[in-house]
């Protein structure tokens, strides 16, 4: 679904930037646009605080409404395409394509899959239960309402009850069930500002890996592991299995010291490389949930098999599931 020619984005003035020029507070938060852009925009007119146009020397304050207009807008194209695989009338569970995030990054604001699960379901105030990174698919719970989804955020764990990945590595993983404890952040010192490494004074962070099947392809040996999460951090399990010398095949960040994450930021990638990481999205889904909603009588466990295109053939002739 290709996003309108025009576009009229909102934001609010953040406390640190009150009573500083609105000016220089939009060219600090969007980036994506340079100083000379936004004095472009300023000029035109396409830029309102409260409602009224504002001007170069116009000063905001904590609260302030600022809505500034895109002409001739495009954003990357995503896939949009989705499965509803269970819905009732507080809830929606939904399995995610790889490849769109969640919440508006970078240059996508229209095709979020939170703003495409509401224009789908005609549910405004659809709200994400959890999250996905972009390039990993697989189930996702939303809340219908807004009410819904404040009754239920803080105390999510009472009726999700487990959430299971199957990932593919190469390599036979040495473990029938392992589970890792490894703490995770990052490292300031790392180029990679968004890796996240094993260090002692990192978060808490638990998985639960079983094997459940050892195959070769074309000469390569691969494991398939389902993959729980005990806790939720940013890039559980792709850093779990990096750290433990298993990088998710495909993963640009973790797999081969975060070379083609980098290159992709910088000029893109080929198709060469994407064949050389064996994929165009990392083999990582959500593929199980148990749920536990307050009117039910016992948990149900739910799962979907949609993996991206080059996953799905992987997997294809060896029976995972």
């Amino acid at each position: 679904m290709k996003a309108p020619r025009d576009m009229y984005f909102e934001s609010e003035v953040r406390p640190e930037q009150n009573g500083r020029p609105l000016l220089d507070s939009l060219v600090e938060r969007f980036t994506y646009h340079s100083r000379e852009e936004w004095v472009d925009r300023f000029t035109r007119g396409l830029v309102t605080l409260n409602g009224a146009v504002a001007g170069l020397d116009t000063i905001a304050h904590k609260g302030d409404k600022v809505v500034y207009h895109v002409e001739n807008y495009e954003e990357p194209e995503v896939p949009t395409d989705f499965d509803t695989v269970f819905e009732d009338d507080e809830f929606i569970l939904v399995a995610k394509p790889a490849g769109i995030p969640v919440h508006h990054t970078g240059r996508i604001f229209y095709n979020t899959f939170a703003s495409v699960v509401r224009r789908a379901t005609d549910c405004e105030t659809a709200t994400p239960m959890h999250r996905l990174d972009r390039d990993t698919g697989g189930l996702m719970l939303f809340a219908k309402y807004a009410e819904t989804a404040a009754r239920f955020q803080k105390n999510l764990d009472r009726i999700l009850l487990g959430k299971f990945y199957l990932a593919v590595v190469r390599g036979e993983f040495p473990h029938e069930e392992y589970r890792c404890d490894f703490p995770l952040r990052e490292d300031p010192a790392s180029p990679l500002r968004v890796k996240m490494f094993r260090f002692d004074d990192g978060k808490p962070c638990s998985t639960i890996f079983r094997r459940l099947k050892v195959f070769e392809r074309d000469g390569q040996v691969y494991s398939a592991l389902e993959c729980e999460l005990l806790t939720g951090r940013k890039h559980q399990i792709r850093a779990h299995l990096a750290e433990l010398g298993f990088p998710i095949v495909a993963d640009r960040l973790y797999a081969h010291d975060g070379v083609y994450y980098d290159k992709l930021a910088r000029e893109g990638l080929s198709e060469e490389d994407y064949r050389f990481l064996g994929g165009h999205y990392h083999m990582l889904y959500a593929y199980k949930v148990k749920l536990f909603l307050p009117y039910w009588d016992s948990p149900r466990v739910f799962t979907s098999d949609n993996f991206p295109s080059e996953m799905k053939s992987l997997l294809a002739d060896f029976a995972i599931l």
